[in-house]
């Protein structure tokens, strides 16, 4: 794969936090994949394979989970899917998001990339080059990284669009409004008409099972 990776707690979080990001790495001919660790209820699931064909990306994979947890057994799983498919960009969640399943998720992709990584758990292991944390909700305060999605603005609201389980909670369109009024915020800061922000996390690169070590590239 060698491209982008979104690893979300539920459907709808892939669009509303980084679904003009993955539909623009998609346009441009580059790979995107979403992994959802959750599916309650489970009519979501349609939902969520539908607002990925909307962004122009390959059908998700959706886990039936409730919640999420933390388990050795869902990180070796996550794990593995990272070594399988080999993404250049993880995406996920804040670790100070409000909702709990958002930060355990941030927790368990964490852990999942650190044992993809390395050498005495996989015979050809992953290590992930970037990890970008992306704002749902809760906004980012000072974001170091802002993609530019003007392109890709319809996409995201058609995909947007595709969660009624969703937009039925709020009547008065805070789904639609507040991800469209982000996205102008973002904009605003990087002098486009619509962007989508994103904390980078640092991630080690120096643990004695990495074949290849960060010192090596100061």
């Amino acid at each position: 794969m060698k491209g982008i990776l979104a690893v979300v707690s539920h459907p709808d979080d892939e669009t509303f936090g980084c679904g003009g990001t993955l539909a623009l790495h998609a346009a441009n001919g580059g790979d995107a994949c979403v992994l959802c660790i959750t599916c309650n209820p489970r009519e979501r699931r349609k939902e969520i394979v539908d607002a990925c064909r909307e962004l122009g990306i390959a059908d998700p994979h959706v886990l039936n989970e409730d919640e999420v947890n933390n388990s050795r057994l869902k990180v070796k799983f996550v794990a593995d899917f990272i070594v399988a498919e080999k993404p250049r960009i993880v995406i996920t969640h804040l670790p100070y998001d409000y909702h709990v399943d958002h930060r355990a998720t941030y927790n368990l992709v964490k852990e999942a990339i650190e044992w993809g990584a390395h050498t005495t758990t996989y015979k050809d292991p992953w290590l992930v080059e970037r990890l970008l944390l992306m704002e749902i909700n809760t906004l980012i305060p000072n974001p170091g990284v802002i993609v530019d999605v003007s392109k890709m603005v319809d996409k995201k609201k058609a995909a947007i669009s595709c969660y009624p389980t969703q937009l039925a909670k709020f009547p008065w369109r805070y789904y639609e409004d507040w991800n469209l009024k982000k996205a102008e915020l973002r904009g605003i800061q990087s002098n486009c008409s619509y962007a989508e922000a994103f904390q980078e996390e640092v991630l080690p690169r120096n643990g004695p099972f990495y074949t290849e070590k960060a010192t090596k590239k100061l």
